[in-house]
């Protein structure tokens, strides 16, 4: 067997982000750089033989993703479930003042944030850390979903302070 082929059919068996280290524990003789470039040469071969798909990396790991211009046809059959103003603000907090208090996002927010706090936790965007107070913070679904290898690819939050600011 081929370890290019391997390293394929682990991500492809993988129901969102395969961790690299996942992959490099499956097939131990594999450094991270032999993997970076295996993981390369797929999406090169993907590309040349016009494939609809690629392997992104994403959080701390590897997953399929649809090229960007097969979205308009996928949205036809899987519209996204769409989360509501509160829901986004309340996640926007704890992406950026995470992990925190539900106490923290209410003082932040100025109004109760329990539904929305449900609905996150529903779609698997935040957690709750064990311990007391409860704290919630991203997941990597949350990274996977928004495109993020990690929470320090968010925006700079400065850019939008001044722009509310100004208000």
């Amino acid at each position: 067997m081929n370890t290019r082929e391997i390293i394929e059919a682990l991500i492809f068996s993988a129901s969102g982000t395969l961790e690299v280290k996942d992959i490099l524990k499956a097939i131990p003789e594999l450094s991270l750089e032999s993997l970076q470039m295996m993981v390369n040469e797929l999406n090169t071969l993907y590309k040349e033989t016009g494939r609809s798909f690629l392997i992104d990396h994403v959080s701390d790991g590897y997953m399929f993703v649809s090229r960007q211009e097969y979205t308009p046809y996928i949205k036809t059959l899987h519209e996204p479930s769409r989360l509501s103003n509160a829901a986004m603000e309340v996640l926007a907090v704890i992406a950026y003042k995470g992990p925190c208090t539900k106490q923290t996002i209410e003082g932040i927010r100025g109004v109760d944030s329990s539904s929305s706090l449900k609905s996150l936790l529903k779609h698997q965007l935040i957690d709750i850390k064990s311990g007391k107070p409860m704290m919630y913070c991203t997941t990597n679904r949350f990274l996977e979903v928004f495109g993020l290898n990690s929470l320090a690819d968010l925006p700079d939050i400065s850019q939008y302070e001044e722009i509310f600011s100004e208000e």
